[in-house]
């Protein structure tokens, strides 16, 4: 036994610190097992409130829903107001309609997110409305085409809106288009939607990649048209380079256009200089987002309207969308149920989903330099 035990002696001088090696070990994965279990965790239980929240939102729409469209009836209510306060002209945010909730004074329940924002849609030009001519001169001075492209394009875009299948010199019509494949026919109607020019021919080229992606040509005419609008383009909303053509077009200089206002940030009467069809200094078309949040998922409602505070009676005014006929009723409700409710606004759009249009800079604001977020209304 004594043979054995002097044979081995480096076993047992090593055994206490290979067992204490194991052991340590054995720590360090059972802390990676609870780290790793504490994250698993964590992650279930953050995607377990958020899918409550989600299943909050959809299972109680009504409360939701009614929320949402009371406070799209505060932004309106809001805007009437003021308007008839200035002898029931609109001109820009500046007046007070900007802010609805600060307005009304609404407190916003606990747990509840809402935002408002009103956008003016009759700052752009109308693009279903204007004549060969401001289209032609559009294309020329804001996008540097040539004369023969320039007017190429103006034919394509008058033939493809005028009800006739009548070709003009430079432009296409459903026979034209016919060929293609697939075929399709000319809309011979007023554009519903910007995009709707990758039909066109050479507007296709001119204004989308070859992927049909809309190019920078493209952003700069959504900022600058618009084909919901059919009046005269607010200059107080109006951007700059809508502007600029406007001033060419007039023969004024449009960095002095609000030289000279006063107190107020904003044009109330249309200066001598720039009077004529394609201008106004009031806002005709109005586009008014409620978005709710609870959680993490949005309730949101958009709708364009037309402010009609000299008749109240809803029916068809200076802003409405060219094409649109007298019997194409809301979403909620016929024309005539408008009229008799003498309603202050004709509802020309109303969706439940957030609008993916294009927000614009007036050019008044780089004109006067205005703090927007300390103003106060």
């Amino acid at each position: 036994m004594a043979f054995r035990r002097n044979a081995f002696p480096s076993l047992s001088a090593h055994a206490p610190a290979y067992s204490l090696q194991r052991r340590g070990s054995v720590l360090v994965a059972v802390l990676a097992i609870i780290l790793l279990l504490s994250f698993i965790i964590t992650r279930f239980v953050d995607e377990a409130v958020e899918d409550l929240e989600y299943r909050a939102i959809f299972n109680e729409p009504p409360a939701v829903r009614s929320f949402t469209y009371s406070m799209l009836e505060v932004a309106l209510a809001t805007i009437h107001e003021v308007g008839l306060i200035d002898d029931g002209t609109l001109h820009a945010p500046e007046q007070g309609w900007g802010d609805p909730l600060n307005y009304a004074g609404i407190q916003v329940p606990n747990g509840w997110e809402v935002s408002i924002t009103i956008s003016d849609e009759s700052g752009r030009l109308p693009i279903n409305t204007m004549t060969e001519d401001a289209l032609n001169r559009m294309l020329e001075e804001s996008f540097d085409f040539d004369f023969g492209t320039a007017r190429e394009l103006s034919s394509m875009l008058l033939d493809w809106i005028d009800p006739d299948d009548s070709r003009r010199l430079n432009g296409a019509e459903s026979e034209d288009y016919l060929r293609r494949r697939p075929p399709y026919r000319a809309a011979n109607k007023p554009l519903q939607n910007l995009e709707e020019l990758r039909l066109l021919e050479v507007w296709e080229e001119a204004f989308f990649h070859s992927d049909g992606r809309p190019n920078e040509r493209f952003q700069k005419l959504d900022s600058m048209v618009s084909v919901l609008n059919g009046a005269p383009a607010n200059l107080n909303s109006s951007p700059q380079a809508v502007l600029e053509l406007l001033a060419l077009q007039g023969g004024y200089d449009e960095r002095f256009l609000f030289d000279g206002l006063g107190d107020l940030p904003y044009l109330q009467e249309l200066p001598d200089s720039a009077n004529g069809q394609q201008s106004t200094v009031e806002a005709r078309l109005l586009r008014v987002t409620v978005s709710l949040r609870r959680g993490q998922v949005p309730f949101t409602v958009s709708a364009l309207v037309e402010p009609n505070f000299e008749t109240g009676s809803g029916g068809r005014g200076r802003g409405a969308p060219p094409g649109s006929a007298d019997n194409e009723g809301p979403k909620t409700g016929v024309s005539s149920e408008q009229q008799a409710m003498q309603y202050p606004f004709r509802i020309i759009q109303l969706s439940e989903h957030t609008w993916s249009g294009t927000d614009i800079e007036p050019r008044r604001y780089s004109a006067l330099d205005i703090d927007r977020e300390s103003h106060s209304f």
